[in-house]
């Protein structure tokens, strides 16, 4: 089977490597560099805590609690230094404090690996950090971050060593159908491909792809400001700190990573920072050894956020074209790829996908008929 994914973000290398090793014939299509759009604007970041506590479908909790066990088992099967389980402290601003203890009993009952801490034992643990003296601080050990620009690179790499073919800065102009099916796609230098399965991987572009195959998917998209330090002389943090108006991380340059949300976390991060200069004193103020340290790098990233969730799967109309596009590509982006995987080449769908499929953007039909008149016929019959 021929499968072309269009996208080499974090979504649509992990479904590349997947398929790849599973036997298919895989064309990977990427307009510009792997891993330049949202994935290199992300935090990144694989936690536990608040998010086993969200509100969401029982297929998409359950799903959430099997993501780090899909992570340490893709970085055995790939090798390298791109996983990183350093854990999380959280805390949050005191108006917040009923809904921040709920939300820590809530993520324990369902699994996560939690303890709270005071400042002092949380000083103890991260020395530097400015903790108040009265934060309630929660670590969460089943967390990290993940080198994505690492992570992509490793699995095309491992999608080419299995015979894929990526194909960059050639773009996806068209969608070839016949009848409810697609059957291939025309590229910027005019060559056709021709696919028994396109997959949609294409993050904050996944709409006007899939509008190519006559599908309409709508998205939210979000910007966010993600900030790189210079590197800095010495470590300056050793777990990421999810603090009450921004998250940090380390980065693989030596430096860390700063996305700034100015208020709690919200589904979308929050706000924009105006100022990247703001940015950084709000953050020296709690980390001290960032005071003199440089800016690398700051980038505005688009966030695909398509309402309702993530959408994954095909239509029952065009069984063939199936979309994977979601918030949190690079966490979610192992388990789409094994869901899409087990229902492409084996045949296995996964009820937990149920609530992800595109079809949820479409009005049924009325059994009586799609239009007034045969409404009024049938009634005046």
């Amino acid at each position: 089977m021929k499968i072309v994914i269009i996208g080499a973000g974090a979504i649509g290398a992990n479904c590349a490597f997947r398929m790849a090793q599973k036997g298919a014939e895989v064309v990977v299509l990427e307009a510009v560099v792997p891993g330049s759009g949202t994935s290199a604007t992300s935090a990144a970041w694989l936690s536990s805590f608040p998010q086993f506590g969200w509100t969401e479908s029982p297929g998409r909790a359950r799903l959430r609690r099997t993501v780090h066990a899909r992570f340490a088992a893709l970085q055995a099967e790939l090798g390298g230094d791109w996983l990183h389980w350093d854990g999380t402290l959280t805390w949050g601003l005191p108006s917040e404090r009923a809904d921040f203890r709920k939300a820590f009993h809530l993520c324990k009952d369902r699994g996560a690996d939690l303890q709270f801490l005071d400042a002092s034992a949380a000083r103890r643990l991260v020395p530097g950090v400015m903790f108040g003296d009265d934060d309630e601080i929660v670590r969460d050990e089943q967390s990290g971050w993940v080198d994505a620009a690492s992570m992509i690179a490793a699995l095309l790499t491992g999608t080419r060593a299995l015979g894929g073919i990526v194909d960059t800065r050639n773009a996806v102009t068209g969608i070839r159908r016949a009848g409810g099916h697609v059957t291939g796609v025309t590229l910027a230098d005019g060559e056709h491909v021709t696919a028994d399965v396109i997959i949609n991987a294409a993050g904050s572009w996944g709409s006007h792809v899939a509008a190519m195959a006559g599908v309409g998917i709508p998205l939210e998209l979000v910007p966010g400001l993600v900030v790189f330090t210079q590197p800095t002389p010495s470590p300056v943090l050793s777990t990421v700190l999810n603090a009450p108006t921004f998250v940090v991380r380390p980065d693989p340059s030596g430096g860390v990573a700063i996305i700034w949300r100015g208020e709690k976390l919200t589904s979308i991060h929050g706000r924009n920072g105006s100022d990247v200069g703001v940015i950084m004193k709000d953050v020296a103020r709690v980390i001290p050894a960032l005071s003199n340290v440089g800016i690398a790098d700051a980038r505005m990233g688009v966030r695909a956020i398509p309402p309702g969730g993530p959408v994954i799967g095909a239509l029952p109309w065009l069984d063939n074209f199936y979309c994977a596009v979601s918030h949190g590509g690079i966490g979610w982006g192992p388990c789409w790829a094994d869901l899409l995987a087990a229902e492409i080449l084996d045949g296995r769908s996964s009820p937990d996908m149920a609530d992800f499929l595109p079809q949820r953007f479409y009005h049924e039909p009325m059994e009586i008929g799609r239009f007034a008149d045969d409404a009024e016929q049938v009634c005046n019959s």
